[in-house]
């Protein structure tokens, strides 16, 4: 009997927050693209959300429009960036919805709890630890080579984002 859709989501987050690797080795391919992409968007709805009613700043839905797209948005451009990383690591063409997934389910388990201002050192490195995982038990990548492209994409979504950030005048 299949599990509720709200009780899938909260296995598969706990799973990825607790046992990352038994998740990609032993429930991964079981995980549909449009599933990994539905949990980022509940993840993100959550962040975004929280994120928005906590900001004393400004509480407003552009607030917290600004925050869903930037946690979809992340790890949109992250895959991206991977798969262009991975064909330069390896050599071969990997299915981009296997990446996409990868991307998709680790910013989905960290978004829950990154919506709290000082889990940012916890979660972000969080998040990059899990897509490493991902990429050598999911994808089969072996360990340094799923740094290499951790790494390097990593370091120019830096650059993109300071680029980004210099030319709007920040």
């Amino acid at each position: 009997m299949p599990q509720p859709r709200l009780g899938n989501y909260v296995s598969t987050v706990t799973e990825l927050l607790t046992s990352p690797g038994r998740f990609f080795e032993n429930r991964f391919e079981m995980v549909s693209v449009r599933q990994s992409f539905g949990i980022l968007i509940l993840s993100g709805l959550f962040f975004s959300t929280i994120g928005t009613i906590i900001n004393t700043n400004s509480v407003s839905v552009r607030t917290g429009i600004v925050l869903f797209a930037n946690a979809i948005g992340m790890a949109t451009i992250g895959a991206v960036i991977a798969y262009v990383a991975l064909i330069a690591v390896t050599g071969r063409r990997y299915a981009f919805s296997k990446l996409w997934s990868i991307f998709s389910l680790s910013a989905g388990a960290v978004l829950i709890l990154a919506w709290v201002p000082a889990a940012f050192f916890l979660t972000e490195p969080w998040r990059w630890w899990l897509i490493g995982t991902g990429l050598v038990r999911g994808l089969g990548l072996s360990k340094i080579r799923a740094v290499i492209v951790v790494l390097l994409t990593f370091g120019t979504l830096v650059i993109l984002v300071y680029t980004i950030f210099s030319m709007a005048g920040h």
